[in-house]
C-alpha cells in the first residue's frame, strides 16, 4: 500500500516538473523579442537618406510601445555605408548569425537588394524594402520573400509623364543619372509621355556624382518646351544651383521625381527651386490627421522636418507591426510576408496596399515648389489616387514590354 502511494507520489511530482518546465519554456518563448535588422547608410555621401530612413523607423516603434503580436520588438541597425554591396552583405550575415533577426529590413541602394534575394530565399526571410526602387524586384525577379513600403522607381513617373502632355508639353528632354536607377525613373516618364502623344528630342545621363553639371545643361536642346530629371543627394542641390545659373530656370519649365526638392536639401536649394514640378508618394503639407500627427511627433523627437524618406521608414514599422499584430506573433517567413501582402494601411502618406507580388498601390502627388511661410515648400496641387507599378497595363502586359533600365538611349528621336 505504502509503495503503491509512492509511486503515486512520484508520478505526481514527475508531472508537476515536467508541467514546470513546460510553463518556463513556454513563457521564455513568448517573451523573446522579434528581431528587425535594420541596414542602412551612416557613413559616406547618402548618411542622410539612411538617417531619415532610421529616424522614421524608430519613431513609429517608439510610439508602438515597441510591442506588437503579443511580442517585444527589438531593432538591430548596422550601417551599409553608400552603394556598398560586399558590406550590406557581411552586415546582413552578422544579423542572421549573431542576432538571429526575423525580419531584414532597410536597404537604400537596388544593387544591395538584387543580391540579397538568394541570401532571403536560402533562409526563409522577410524582406521588408525600405527604400531600394528597383523595378523588377517586385516585377520580372519577383520573390515571395519581398514586401516594399516604399517605391517602384518607374512608378510614379507614369503619371508625371501623363500630366506633362495633359498640361500641353510636346518636346521633352530627359536627364538622369547614369544607373538603372536613372533610366527607370527617367523610363517611366518617357514611356507614358509618348504613349499619350509627346516625343523625347533628347536624353543626356551625367555621370553620378558629377561635380560640375555645365558640361550637360550646355548640351540641352533649347527647343525643349520641359526638361525632366532624376537626381538625388547632393547631386540635387548642384544640380539646382546650376540649372538658374544657366538661365534655364526661367526659360524650360523642370520637371522632377521627389528627391530633386526633398525637404532635407530644399532649404539650401532656396529660390532655385521655385516652380520646380515634382512628383512624390508623399509630401510634408498633406493635411491628413496621419500626416499630421506623423509630422508633428517627427519634429518633436527629432527637431526637424520629416522627409520622404522619414516616412518610408515610418511604414515599413507599420507594415511589420502590423503583420504580427494579424498573426499574433506567430507568423515567420513566407507567411509572414503574406500577411503583410494582404495589409491595408491608414499611412502618413494616405492609403497604401500592395499588389500580388509585394510592390505598394497608394497615391502619386504632384507638387509645385512655392514661398510658404517665407520659406520653399513643395505643395502639392494634383492627386492621381491608388497607382500601381503597372499603371494602365496589366502585369503581363508590362513585363512583356523591354525594361526601362534596358531602354538607355532609345527614347530620343
Amino acid at each position: 500500500m505504502k509503495q503503491a502511494q509512492l509511486s503515486t507520489t512520484l508520478r505526481v511530482f514527475i508531472i508537476s516538473v515536467v508541467l514546470s518546465v513546460s510553463c518556463i519554456v513556454t513563457a521564455a518563448l513568448a517573451e523573446a523579442p522579434f528581431k528587425i535588422g535594420y541596414v542602412v547608410p551612416l557613413s559616406g555621401g547618402y548618411t542622410a537618406i539612411g538617417a531619415n530612413l532610421r529616424d522614421g523607423l524608430l519613431l513609429y516603434m517608439e510610439q508602438i510601445g515597441n510591442k506588437a503580436g503579443g511580442r517585444d520588438l527589438e531593432v538591430v541597425v548596422e550601417d551599409a555605408g553608400t552603394y556598398q554591396v560586399s558590406r550590406t552583405l557581411d552586415r546582413v550575415r552578422k544579423l542572421m548569425e549573431k542576432d538571429r533577426i526575423d525580419v531584414l529590413a532597410g536597404i537604400m541602394d537596388s544593387g544591395s537588394a538584387y543580391a540579397l534575394l538568394p541570401v532571403v530565399e536560402k533562409h526563409d526571410l522577410p524582406f521588408v524594402i525600405s527604400n531600394a526602387g528597383a523595378d523588377d524586384l517586385t516585377q520580372r525577379k519577383a520573390s515571395p520573400l519581398i514586401v516594399r513600403p516604399a517605391f517602384v522607381n518607374s512608378a510614379g513617373s507614369h503619371p508625371l509623364g501623363v500630366w506633362a502632355y495633359e498640361k500641353g508639353f510636346r518636346k521633352a528632354v530627359v536627364m538622369g543619372m547614369d544607373n538603372a536607377g536613372g533610366y527607370e525613373h527617367v523610363g517611366g516618364f518617357c514611356r507614358a509621355f509618348t504613349k499619350a502623344g509627346g516625343r523625347i528630342i533628347q536624353e543626356i545621363w551625367p555621370h553620378l556624382n558629377a561635380p560640375d553639371y555645365g558640361p550637360y545643361l550646355s548640351q540641352i536642346n533649347r527647343d525643349a518646351d520641359v526638361v525632366m530629371v532624376m537626381f538625388a543627394g547632393a547631386d540635387s542641390l548642384r544640380f539646382v544651383t546650376q540649372y538658374a545659373e544657366y538661365g534655364l530656370k526661367d526659360k524650360i519649365p523642370l520637371l522632377s521625381k521627389p528627391f530633386l526638392t526633398d525637404e532635407n536639401i530644399l532649404p539650401k536649394e532656396g529660390n532655385n527651386a521655385l516652380g520646380i514640378i515634382s512628383e512624390s508618394h508623399w509630401s510634408l503639407l498633406l493635411d491628413t490627421p496621419e500626416n499630421v500627427k506623423f509630422r508633428e511627433a517627427y519634429i518633436k523627437k527629432f527637431g526637424q522636418s520629416p522627409t520622404v524618406l522619414s516616412e518610408q521608414g515610418y511604414v515599413t514599422g507599420m507594415v511589420i507591426a502590423e503583420a504580427l499584430n494579424r498573426t499574433n506573433g506567430k507568423a515567420k517567413g513566407k507567411e509572414l510576408v503574406k500577411a503583410m501582402r494582404i495589409l491595408e494601411l491608414k499611412a502618413p502618406r494616405g492609403p497604401v496596399k500592395f499588389d500580388q507580388f509585394g510592390a505598394p498601390i497608394h497615391n502619386s502627388y504632384l507638387r509645385n515648389v512655392e514661398i510658404v511661410d517665407g520659406a520653399p515648400q513643395n505643395v502639392n496641387f494634383k492627386t492621381y489616387p491608388a497607382v500601381s507599378q503597372f499603371w494602365t497595363w496589366s502585369p503581363e502586359e508590362f513585363m512583356k514590354m523591354t525594361p526601362y533600365a534596358d531602354m538607355k538611349g532609345k527614347w530620343a528621336k
